[in-house]
Formats: structure tokens, sequence, C-alpha cells
């Protein structure tokens, strides 16, 4: 009785050893960076973008607050889409802009200031300036529902 108790322990013992490593074996392949499984850069860019920073999704109403008049112009409301970190910003029926149905269309990125922008490319969020009456990106507030337009 005595020695099947101990061969029992020894093969109980053997097993756990051999759970154990195929566990820490299985841990460390699941744990594999992004990059190891063949992801491009901009999948990963966008994913981390969108569910870091929670760029609202769907379709607003929001304002364009005409910069070059400070305030001395009545706001416009414009619909927009926002799909992942692409934006549409359309004319709206009522006191339309002229220039077509799509006032602009981007990509939502943060700024090296810490704003959000509509840029064209990934590379404006570096951009020197923004806003105003640049050729800078286009700022957008997604709290106040106010986009910068020029």
């Amino acid at each position: 009785m005595k020695k099947t108790l101990n061969i029992s322990l020894i093969i109980f013992g053997i097993g756990s050893l051999i759970l154990i490593g195929f566990i820490m074996f299985i841990g460390a392949a699941m744990g594999k960076k992004a990059d190891n499984y063949n992801f491009s850069e901009k999948q990963n860019l966008e994913t981390k973008l969108i569910i870091k920073d929670s760029i609202p999704q769907g379709e607003f109403t929001y304002e364009l607050y005409f910069t070059e008049f400070g305030g001395r112009m009545e706001n416009l409301s414009v619909e927009i889409i926002i799909t992942g970190n692409k934006i549409i910003v359309y004319n709206k029926e009522e006191n339309p802009l002229i220039g077509g149905n799509v006032i602009v269309k981007g990509i939502l990125l943060k700024h090296k200031s810490g704003k959000w922008i509509i840029g064209k490319a990934k590379t404006d969020k570096n951009a020197e300036e923004i806003g105003g009456c640049s050729d800078g990106p286009t700022p957008i507030n997604f709290e106040t529902k106010i986009i910068q337009w020029c």
C-alpha cells in the first residue's frame, strides 16, 4: 500500500510539472506582440487610437466656427459622420455653404498639441500650425461639437 502511494505521488508530481511546463509554453506563445502576427502598423495605430482616446462613432450635428470672423459671424450647423478614425463633414440643407455637399473629409488625429484635428495624412499630427486660417489641419472639439473653419 505504501509503495503504491509513493508511486502515485511521483506520477502526480511528474504530471504536475508537465502541466506547468505546458501552461508556460502556451502563455509564452499567446503573449506575442501584434508585430509577430503580421498586422500592419496602420491597423495597430488606428485600433489603439480608437480604444485609447474614444473617438465618438456615428452621425452627429456639429457647428462650424468661422475663425476669420472671431465670433462675429453665426456658427453654421453641419452634419458629420465618423467611422473609425475617418470623418466626413456635410452641408446641411438649410443655409448650406457653396461648393458642394461635402465640406471636408479626412482622418481624425490627435495633434502633438493634444487637440483633435481633421487631417489628410498621418503626418498632419505633427503640423506646425493648425486651425485659424493657416494651411494646417482643421481642429475639432468632440465635447463642444465645434469645428474651427476658415
